[in-house]
C-alpha cells in the first residue's frame, strides 16, 4: 500500500514466459495485487504466472480484434482489479512501476483521477527509434486539432488512475487502440481530472508485438474516425 491505497497493477501477457518471473520479482512490495492477464500466449505464460502464486491472479482472455488482444486484456485487468489505485503496465519491463512510490502520492496530492506517464521529451538512458517518436508526435498534433488537449504521448503504455474512476472510461477497444481511448476519453470527460507525468523507460524484454506502420496508421484512423462518432452521438 501506499498511504493507505490499495495498489493493483495490470499486466496484459502474450508469450511473455521466458521473463514474466525475473519481471515480476523485481516489483516493489507495496504493490498489493498483480493482475497477469494472458491473451492467446501459445508459450507457458499462463503456467509461469499461476506458478508464482502470492500476490499474483491470473486471468486468460483470448479474445481479438484484427489479431490483436492488447486492449481486450487490459479492461478484463482493470474490471477484475480489485485496488484503489489501478496501474496499467507491460509485461516486457519497459515502464519504470518501481516509480509508483512518487508518482501515486503525486496524484494524491494534486487530486488527480488519472495519470498517463509520458515518456516525452526522453529522460537520459531512454531509447526509443527516431521514427516511432515520430509518430507519436504525428499522433500527438491529431489529436490536438480534433479534440483541443495538447497531450505528449498518445501511446504510452503505462497509466495510473483511481477506481472510482473505471466506468467513466468507456473503455470499448480490444486491440492496440485502447492505448489512444484510455487517454481521450480520461482527458476529455470532464468529471475527470487527468494529467501526464514524465517518466523514464526501460529497455524491453521480449519481442515487440507491433507493427509500427501498421499500427500507427490504424491509430489515425481509430482517432478520427472516434471524434466524428463523439460529434454524431
Amino acid at each position: 500500500m501506499i498511504r493507505g491505497q490499495k495498489i493493483t497493477l495490470c499486466l496484459p501477457c502474450r508469450n511473455e514466459g521466458g521473463h514474466l518471473k525475473k519481471i515480476i520479482s523485481k516489483l516493489p512490495g507495496y504493490i498489493d495485487e498483480i493482475i497477469v492477464i494472458s491473451n492467446n500466449s501459445k508459450d507457458n505464460t499462463v503456467e509461469v504466472a499461476k506458478g508464482i502464486g502470492g500476490k499474483v491472479k491470473v486471468i486468460e482472455d483470448n479474445r481479438v480484434l484484427g489479431g490483436i488482444g492488447y486492449g481486450f486484456a487490459h479492461m478484463s485487468g482493470i474490471n477484475a482489479a480489485t485496488g484503489d489505485i489501478i496501474v496499467g503496465a507491460d509485461a516486457d519491463g519497459t515502464y519504470p512501476v518501481e516509480k509508483l512510490d512518487i508518482i501515486i502520492p503525486h496524484l494524491l496530492d494534486n487530486k488527480l483521477d488519472f495519470i498517463s506517464c509520458n515518456r516525452y521529451p526522453l529522460q537520459d538512458g531512454t531509447k526509443i527509434p527516431f521514427k516511432l517518436q515520430l509518430g507519436v508526435n504525428l499522433l500527438n498534433w491529431e489529436i490536438l486539432l480534433l479534440y483541443g488537449f495538447k497531450i505528449k504521448d498518445t501511446l504510452s503504455g503505462m497509466w495510473v488512475f483511481k477506481k472510482d474512476v473505471r466506468k467513466k472510461l468507456n473503455l470499448t477497444m480490444g486491440d492496440w487502440n485502447l492505448s489512444p481511448q484510455i487517454k481521450i476519453n480520461a482527458a476529455t470527460n470532464p468529471k475527470i481530472k487527468f494529467e501526464e507525468y514524465s517518466i523514464s523507460q526501460h529497455q524491453r524484454l521480449g519481442e515487440t508485438k507491433q507493427n509500427y506502420f501498421k499500427t500507427g496508421y490504424n491509430h489515425a484512423k481509430w482517432i478520427l474516425k472516434n471524434r466524428f462518432k463523439q460529434k454524431s452521438s
